[in-house]
């Protein structure tokens, strides 16, 4: 049965309520009153789709209570009286909100259809009623922030995450542009974002934002635009910004890349101590020969020298690759923000090539052992193809080489029969082409490219391989974080990255990264090893070849050395030379409490300048308020320090 909306009619003429009653009863259900205290009671209990109501009632006139009652109900208000004048009908419509005015004497036909539209605009009323307060629950309870932009891209909705992740309030954003609200420095990125959002109607975007909180943490964001449909007779299109905080998830998935990253480590073992023997047999042998060749012949020990030179030379070159090789393991191991400086991609991969083959080797061996199809897994070629041209790009080197590292070591893994993988890398000007590179801007870029001959991809899994954990491989041999930190670092980078893959026919990966031009090169400062100013130092290191070697380096420099083993020694030494300009500490000797130890020292000797050196540096206790010089170290460099610390 079809439920009759409710009216009621407010009349003190009983004839004419009859008639009303009569003419509507079989269309809705009526309530009658006959004065306004009983009306307002009735409309506090029922919900009325319409009121009907007698101007002239004895108690309280059309338009006062008509005001009174819109603070109760939505439903539509009609007002009905003899010859009312225009002024009386103004005063109902502005203070009472009313509808619709019926006429006394009542025709039956004229105001039936009147209390249908009635009943009609209370229903749209209440639909409309019910969308705002389904929108505004929306807006306040979501666990993501979500705004509304109108055809001119001024915010008309927006709850309170969105705005307090702007450090505004919901009032100061309401009627502005995201270019009025957000610093200087994003204008452009938003006006990139804006045109985008018109070629594409909706993309998704994952970005990390900087905190003003106090722990100077930063949060990540999965950011969805799209357009809504148009308003008739626009040309443009209103718009949602949707910002969901993944910080959460991005530190779980930051700790179980670090897992990842130790499990690579594994992997990765057998060759880096391949490298490290080689080095490592580079320097004794190197060394063990001059040491033999000055005892063997000491009368003829000037005949000798340039072989001996050529030895050290030797040894001092497998030295500063050995060194390289621990940064870069380092590198891996930790956890940091990205360290953007000028990288040459062709030296990058030169001086990667041989780890990369050790590390396939490695990987494929190990994924031999119990494989079922052991007997026909074949051998693995890396194949490296560099323009002679220098191709520069401004990023992080060590964490370009593990992405590197990783799509190598996929290309391995998705060869069971053995292969080739290609290494490329070659220049390419982007244009504006919305089918490809939507998220870069035109301009030079470097690509790398990675192409293997392995057993490809399906579209539905081509479409899910840069997701947290997702993995195809068998349990052991990944987590499904590999893909997901190479998708950020080029994110990261300002840059793009593509896939192409069909089953049977191999994958391609191609990584786009902003191309920079060669600077001129950079002036060396050989001054730096000659006609140095002499000073007194004191270096501090508890190990005392690492003393020597410094005293010499510095003695070579025309310095005056002290040299102590601990961190006690150095006031002592302060005190009875006052010519000491320069101290040189190992880190590690005043790793507790170094803060007090460098405000005390500084209070009482302001003239003193300090060098902390370190083998080690944990990221996390970093701390720019002091100069660090990681080790090893050449004279040159250990000279730079000196200048920029004394001149």
């Amino acid at each position: 049965m079809i439920e009759r909306p409710p009216i009621l009619i407010v009349d003190h003429d009983q004839e004419a309520l009859e008639t009303l009653v009569k003419a509507l009863e079989r269309e809705f259900e009526v309530k009658i009153a006959t004065s306004s205290k009983q009306a307002l009671d009735y409309a506090r209990t029922i919900r009325f789709s319409a009121i009907v109501y007698e101007y002239s009632m004895t108690d309280m006139t059309g338009d006062l209570f008509f005001e009174r009652i819109r603070n109760i109900t939505v439903a539509a208000r009609v007002l009905m009286g003899y010859n009312i004048d225009n002024t009386s009908l103004i005063l109902a419509l502005n203070n009472g909100g009313i509808s619709f005015f019926i006429s006394k004497p009542l025709e039956v036909s004229n105001f039936v259809p009147i209390i249908r539209k009635a009943v009609a605009r209370s229903s749209m009323r209440r639909k409309l009623r019910h969308e705002q307060i389904l929108l505004q629950g929306l807006l306040d309870n979501l666990p993501y922030g979500l705004a509304f932009k109108d055809e001119h891209e001024r915010f008309v909705r927006i709850n309170q995450l969105a705005a307090a992740r702007r450090g505004l309030t919901i009032e100061a954003c309401l009627g502005k542009t995201e270019e009025e609200i957000e610093p200087p420095f994003k204008h452009a990125e938003i006006r990139r974002l804006n045109n985008r959002l018109q070629r594409e109607k909706r993309f998704v975007e994952t970005v990390e934002i900087a905190s003003d909180t106090d722990n100077g943490q930063s949060q990540w964001f999965v950011i969805t635009r799209f357009l809504l449909g148009k308003a008739k007779g626009s040309p443009l299109r209103p718009s949602v910004l949707m910002e969901l905080d993944i910080t959460q998830q991005k530190n779980i998935e930051a700790q179980l890349q670090q897992s990842e990253k130790l499990q690579a480590l594994g992997t990765m073992a057998g060759g880096i101590a391949h490298d490290f023997n080689n080095l490592l047999t580079a320097i004794i042998g190197s060394l063990e020969m001059s040491c033999f060749m000055i005892e063997k012949n000491p009368e003829h020990i000037n005949r000798e020298l340039s072989k001996i030179k050529q030895l050290l030379d030797n040894a001092l070159t497998a030295a500063q690759k050995g060194s390289s090789l621990t940064e870069r393991l380092l590198s891996f191991s930790r956890k940091r923000k990205l360290s953007l400086q000028k990288t040459d991609i062709y030296q990058l991969l030169l001086s990667e090539q041989e780890l990369l083959i050790q590390t396939i080797r490695m990987r494929q061996s190990s994924r031999s052992i119990g494989d079922l199809h052991k007997g026909r897994r074949g051998p693995i070629r890396l194949d490296l193809v560099c323009p002679s041209q220098t191709l520069c790009v401004h990023t992080d080197p060590a964490q370009l080489e593990l992405v590197i590292m990783n799509l190598c070591i996929n290309a391995a893994d998705a060869m069971p029969d053995g292969g080739n993988i290609s290494l490329t890398v070659y220049q390419e000007d982007v244009e504006l082409q919305p089918s490809r590179h939507n998220q870069l801007i035109p301009g030079p870029y470097v690509v790398i490219e990675v192409k293997d001959e392995g057993v490809g991809m399906t579209p539905e899994t081509l479409s899910r391989i840069f997701e947290p954990f997702f993995t195809t491989k068998e349990v052991g041999w990944g987590t499904g974080l590999g893909l997901a930190m190479v998708y950020g670092f080029v994110q990261q980078s300002k840059g793009d990255i593509q896939v192409i893959s069909q089953p049977g026919e191999g994958t391609t990966f191609r990584i786009y990264l902003p191309a920079i031009s060669e600077d001129k090169t950079e002036e060396i400062y050989s001054h730096s090893l000659q006609n140095q100013q002499q000073q007194h130092i004191l270096i501090v290191d508890d190990e005392e070849p690492v003393r020597t070697v410094i005293t010499d380096y510095l003695n070579s420099l025309g310095h005056i050395v002290i040299q102590k083993a601990h961190q006690e020694d150095i006031i002592p030494c302060l005190e009875n030379s006052l010519n000491i300009k320069l101290v040189i500490i190992d880190l590690s000797l005043v790793k507790v409490r170094r803060e007090e130890f460098i405000n005390n020292l500084q209070k009482r000797y302001p003239n003193i300048k300090l060098l902390f050196i370190a083998g080690y540096v944990d990221p996390a206790e970093m701390d720019t308020k002091i100069l660090i010089l990681n080790k090893p170290f050449t004279l040159s460099v250990l000279a730079q320090y000196i200048n920029r610390l004394l001149t």
